[in-house]
């Protein structure tokens, strides 16, 4: 249920990012209940491609990858050549110390690269997976780094620490400045709002998928493995759509702009660092079990990793408060106690909330979940 809940925040983040450069056309006074009915349209859009099968879901996403590659792969290349140094500086202009500050940073960076692991989830729906999901698991995560890391030492270069903080669309704002005028800003947006389309496609997928490989397990209610005429889990995507439908709305009541992305950027990381977390932990335990059978080296490699990933969560979930929220009464003021904002502390009650609700959901199902196979033996991996 926590990996479930960690889908359906990182479709709900997509879906504010995606919003932010819509209005970049359209309710540019950002209007509360007009946000609200943008962030919805872009929702079920999404949910109807994916209704209409895996095929027509495939396609756009094929078209929509391309495109927000296109804009991350221009800004990665042609913008390193319109950095101004002085731009860097200062480098901390937070008010935390700079050990708080890369904490915060590292909370909002694994955001771009959570979903790794959910190549793995559609492999029922890829041709030879053995093969095809290993290789777009490594390679797309090495490009997505590449990119991702270029593109933002650019829009850093290139943009002043006082137009990243005016602006919530950086990278209209970088391309503005190396063209000059508003036009090359204009079709960064769009190229940005195509790629968020895409990405809530998919995301919008994974959703009703791992509900679905969920209740082949019994692990979830029977109405999630039923499939439409298309051969997609239906009950799965209206239910997941209206569930992120619901958490969107609730969240921009409270809060909008950037501190409602913030929330649920943060919202996300923590139920995603929680099985990340799980799961290293599994792998300490399963070799240290096996170290007998394995290679010395192999076990120590992968040891060090499955520790460091341990201590990355942790820290991940430690930092993961929203600092740049303001404006709401302190729970300190209460209390007599420096504890910080209402909204500072949201993502982590947001996160007890979407975890709580898996509770009465498990307890019920309980009975009818299959027994897991036993762990096969340790083998070393073979060269192709």
């Amino acid at each position: 249920m926590v990996v479930l809940d960690h889908r359906l925040g990182r479709q709900c983040s997509d879906r504010r990012r995606l919003g932010l450069y819509v209005e970049h056309f359209i309710n540019k006074d950002h209007a509360k209940w007009a946000s609200i009915l943008l962030v919805l349209a872009g929702l079920w859009l999404a949910a109807f491609v994916n209704l209409s099968g895996a095929k027509n879901m495939a396609s756009i996403q094929m078209l929509t990858t391309v495109l927000k590659f296109s804009a991350l792969l221009f800004m990665s290349t042609v913008g390193l050549f319109f950095i101004e140094g002085g731009n860097y500086t200062p480098w901390n202009v937070s008010t935390q110390s700079t050990v708080a500050a890369i904490g915060s940073g590292m909370a909002i960076a694994l955001f771009s690269y959570i979903g790794v692991e959910t190549a793995s989830v559609a492999a029922g729906k890829v041709r030879d997976p053995d093969r095809n999901v290993g290789r777009a698991t490594i390679l797309g995560t090495l490009a997505t780094a590449a990119v991702y890391m270029l593109s933002l030492v650019a829009i850093f270069g290139i943009l002043s620490n006082t137009q990243l903080k005016s602006t919530n669309e950086p990278f209209s704002a970088a391309a503005n400045e190396i063209f000059g005028g508003t036009w090359a800003g204009d079709v960064m947006a769009i190229l940005v709002i195509i790629s968020g389309l895409g990405a809530l496609n998919g995301w919008t997928m994974i959703c009703a998928e791992m509900p679905l490989a969920a209740a082949n397990d019994g692990l979830f209610p029977e109405h999630f493995k039923r499939l439409n005429k298309a051969g997609v889990p239906a009950f799965g995507i209206i239910a997941s759509t209206a569930l992120a439908s619901l958490a969107m709305a609730l969240n921009y009541l409270g809060s909008g702009g950037a501190n409602a992305f913030t929330t649920l950027v943060l919202m996300t990381g923590i139920t995603a660092a929680i099985p990340y977390l799980f799961s290293a932990a599994a792998q300490v335990k399963w070799r240290w079990i096996d170290r007998k059978e394995g290679n010395g080296a192999r076990f120590l490699r992968d040891t060090t990793v499955a520790v460091l990933a341990i201590v990355f969560s942790v820290l991940f979930i430690v930092y993961s408060r929203n600092t740049g929220a303001q404006g709401q009464r302190s729970i300190g003021q209460i209390f007599h106690h420096d504890w910080g904002s209402w909204a500072e502390w949201m993502p982590f009650v947001l996160s007890a909330v979407a975890l709580i609700l898996g509770v009465p959901v498990y307890r019920r199902q309980k009975s009818k979940m299959s027994e897991p196979g036993p762990v096969p033996p340790y083998r070393e991996p073979t060269k192709d």
